[in-house]
């Protein structure tokens, strides 16, 4: 009899366990929007970490500056990093986009008329086997029109102005919880320390202190990576003479926070204001070189990037190896798309300190963990 009550009450818990898993998860769905509020909060006060450090260091008449004045002077130089990036890329955007705009799809046509002609026959074999007659010339024309359309730019446009009511929301909730989370980062986390139990208190302590620690390495590398993708394709454009380097190389630095997938996005965005900018030009001898030129800085960046400065923020700031990196990468880009490839580093490396807190004595949770071990002080050098 003791033996049944004892299942019975197994399995009421088991189930009123998953209906508990099950409602939260629907919650977290329907709040996901404030949750991207938190999580935005906390990467910029992690980025910004050691900034509040210094202006803890600081004194005034043998005072350290209040908390709540160096929240302020943390939050108001990310508005001055942000705000000036926003005044020098959007207006180049805007020019751009206005260039784009006044594009003719015949003019596109005539631009690339030599190669359409040389490649005319395949394409019509090919329009033959599938029952068109449509012509290659014609065909880039309206692909021209689809691209180059000022009813689909202005509809963009049109779009984007929709979204700011709601980027206003955004921005509002984002700087209110930054500001809070510097200000009081040390009384959120220990509060959050009362939702586990006592037994386990030390080791959740030594999970938040890691992850920080690792969590700030990473986010200034990226930071540092989108410096050095933008220096390098902006400087390597100039120097090739092509007109919006700039522009090109920001919107490249930017892309390049997505794995892999970044580097294409932006060659491509590259090319197309490349060629959308010299449309005048003969093809061999005008569009070609400026497409080649593109191409071969890009490639010289990424060659350097994916080499020497991404092994450097990926593997050696969260202690993992390149390999289980580029794994973790495809994984999460085949679950949840660019997003998830976006997130897949902070979210493994957070995995990895909680395995090495709670199941190191499986072996090869251990040596998946090693280098971990090494990271104890916030102040350490990379």
């Amino acid at each position: 009899m003791s033996n049944i009550r004892t299942n019975t009450t197994t399995g009421i818990l088991i189930f009123f366990s998953i209906v508990l898993i099950c409602l939260s998860a629907w919650c977290c769905w329907q709040l996901r929007t404030i949750f991207t509020y938190l999580i935005v909060a906390a990467v910029l006060t992690i980025i910004t970490s050691p900034l509040h450090k210094k202006l803890e260091e600081i004194k005034v008449r043998k005072r350290t500056l209040p908390r709540a004045i160096q929240a302020i002077i943390v939050l108001f130089s990310i508005y001055i990093v942000l705000f000036t990036i926003v005044a020098i890329f959007i207006p180049l955007v805007i020019d751009q986009t206005k260039i784009i705009a006044t594009v003719d799809s015949k003019q596109v046509s005539a631009a690339f008329h030599e190669p359409i002609t040389q490649v005319q026959n395949i394409f019509s074999n090919v329009q033959h086997s599938t029952g068109k007659n449509e012509s290659l010339d014609k065909y880039i024309q309206n692909a021209a029109n689809k691209i180059f359309n000022l009813t689909q730019i202005s509809s963009v446009a049109n779009s984007l102005f929709s979204l700011l009511g709601s980027s206003l929301i955004a921005f509002f909730a984002i700087s209110f919880f930054t500001f809070f989370f510097i200000l009081d980062g040390k009384k959120i986390s220990e509060t959050l320390l009362f939702l586990f139990p006592t037994r386990h208190l030390k080791s959740i302590e030594n999970i938040f202190k890691e992850s920080l620690i690792m969590l700030n390495k990473y986010f200034i590398g990226v930071l540092l990576d989108v410096m050095f993708v933008t220096t390098f394709v902006s400087v390597g454009l100039a120097i090739a003479g092509i007109q919006h380097a700039f522009v090109i190389g920001l919107f490249a630095g930017v892309m390049n926070i997505i794995p892999y997938v970044g580097p294409l996005i932006g060659v491509t965005f590259g090319i197309l204001v490349g060629v959308s900018s010299n449309l005048t030009l003969d093809f061999y001898n005008g569009l070609l070189p400026i497409i080649e030129k593109i191409i071969l800085v890009f490639a010289l960046m990424n060659l350097s990037d994916a080499f020497i400065v991404q092994p450097y923020i990926f593997s050696n700031r969260v202690k993992a190896h390149p390999i289980e990196i580029f794994l973790v990468i495809l994984i999460a880009g085949t679950i949840a798309g660019i997003t998830g490839m976006i997130i897949a580093v902070p979210l493994y490396t957070i995995a990895r300190i909680v395995a090495k807190e709670f199941l190191s004595k499986h072996l090869f949770v251990k040596r998946l963990t090693d280098d971990l071990d090494k990271v104890s002080d916030p102040e350490q050098k990379n």
